[in-house]
């Protein structure tokens, strides 16, 4: 209900509109700098309001005062912000700046200001990242094979950081396991429309008998798999890492940003969505196994021991199921403005996987024995 309000009894600034040099001053500044004037240099609306800013300092630019800065705040569009209220998003995200940041400063972009209300209400202020020569991927960017290998990295580094961690039940508290997330009820709800649309759209007219038998066995055991799922090693996960919300920096070393949709569980979700996601499929059927064991050997010489190496590779292409939910969710939701053909690709890419690695036997086998 809250989220439905036109507006919030709120002292804090939450609003682009009431983002002005002063309040820029005092979230960003230093003593005896001072913000002059602001300049919207870029925009866009998502499930998020999104806006460049220029800056213009009283005091010169030195390096602690940045000339450009991208703020995530409120949408105006009340059902967005009911589902960063149901989700909690919005206090995700603003928790790994706020908490996290100085852990994961080599993969996250820097953070000057984070703060989340009630109702889907929220702002965030983060680097620049052009700026700093960091390339921010669109999720119809090519990925080049070398992108895909940084990523793997980035993603081990930050899972090896937190794989098992005892903060999970203390400052940490707030990564929830998926079947308890923030709104878990309502995504499962909300994935299991969208599986039953999309049998029914000309996308899901071309698929093979067997993606079409192995999807209608997903819609009635996924609650089996995400519990199977839980019983493994759980770390911070990002929970969309699609290649649009990983980065480039200038060294060529890989990070990710949109922290919002993040949750605990086993590191090779993430590495599974991005993949899927990520790559064409002769490009994923060439080096799939190579960046699967680059991911694997990251971990361990971060410390991580991963014991039985092939029951790790089944358990990653059981999680191919994952991006498949997330990509049928952008087909029968309209595209949320992603390129329509590489949704298809995504799509070609994920079932020719799913086909490949008879992903089917991996489902029947977690629901007769508890495991692959």
């Amino acid at each position: 209900m809250l989220a439905h309000a036109p507006q919030l009894k709120l002292d804090e600034v939450h609003t682009i509109d009431k983002v002005t040099a002063e309040w820029l001053t005092t979230v960003l500044g230093v003593p005896g700098a001072k913000v002059e004037d602001v300049t919207t240099v870029g925009a866009h609306e998502g499930m998020t309001s999104r806006h460049k800013l220029e800056l213009t300092w009283s005091e010169g630019t030195a390096a602690e005062l940045p000339s450009k800065i991208f703020i995530k705040i409120t949408p105006e569009n009340p059902h967005l912000r009911e589902m960063l209220a149901v989700l909690h998003m919005a206090e995700l995200e603003a928790a790994v700046y706020t908490v996290l940041q100085e852990e994961l400063n080599d993969v996250i972009p820097k953070s000057y200001h984070a703060r989340s209300y009630p109702g889907g209400r929220f702002v965030i202020i983060l680097e620049d990242l052009e700026s700093r020569g960091i390339k921010p991927y669109w999720i119809k960017d090519d990925c080049s094979l070398s992108h895909a290998r940084e990523v793997a990295v980035a993603l081990a580094k930050i899972h090896s950081r937190y794989w098992d961690t005892e903060r999970f039940t203390g400052d940490m508290v707030w990564v929830r396991p998926r079947p308890r997330r923030f709104g878990g009820d309502w995504v499962s709800k909300f994935f299991e429309g969208n599986r039953e649309r999309f049998l029914e759209t000309d996308a899901a007219k071309g698929m093979t008998e067997y993606a079409r038998a192995l999807l209608q066995e997903w819609t009635k055991s996924y609650a089996t798999v995400y519990n199977y799922w839980e019983t493994k090693p759980q770390t911070l996960l990002h929970g969309d890492s699609h290649l649009g919300n990983t980065l480039a920096y200038a060294d060529g070393t890989a990070g990710l940003y949109d922290w919002q949709c993040l949750f605990r569980g086993y590191g090779y979700r993430d590495l599974a969505y991005f993949l899927m996601t990520a790559l064409q499929s002769a490009d994923l059927k060439a080096h799939e196994r190579e960046i699967f064991d680059l991911y694997t050997d990251t971990l361990e010489q971060n410390g991580v021991k991963v014991d039985d190496r092939e029951h790790a590779w089944r358990d990653y292409c059981l999680f191919i199921l994952d991006p498949l939910d997330a990509i049928i969710a952008t087909l029968t939701n309209g595209g949320y403005g992603h390129d329509p053909e590489t949704v298809e690709r995504q799509v070609r890419t994920t079932v020719d996987a799913l086909e490949r690695h008879d992903v089917k036997a991996l489902l029947e086998k977690v629901i007769k024995t508890g495991s692959v």
